[in-house]
């Protein structure tokens, strides 16, 4: 249970870094491959959620 609860807790904490990175970023090509990795990453934690 405690797995499921560290999941949750990263997967909220990565949505609002994603949430206050959308506020900054420039469209640069970094900027573009972090947004990726952030979407890929949430993803994957919200699979391993359910």
């Amino acid at each position: 249970m405690k797995d499921k609860e560290l999941i949750t807790n990263a997967t909220q904490l990565l949505s609002k870094l994603n949430k206050n990175f959308q506020s900054c970023k420039q469209g640069k090509s970094d900027d573009l491959q972090l947004q990726e990795l952030l979407n890929t990453t949430i993803k994957s934690s919200q699979k391993l959620q359910n």
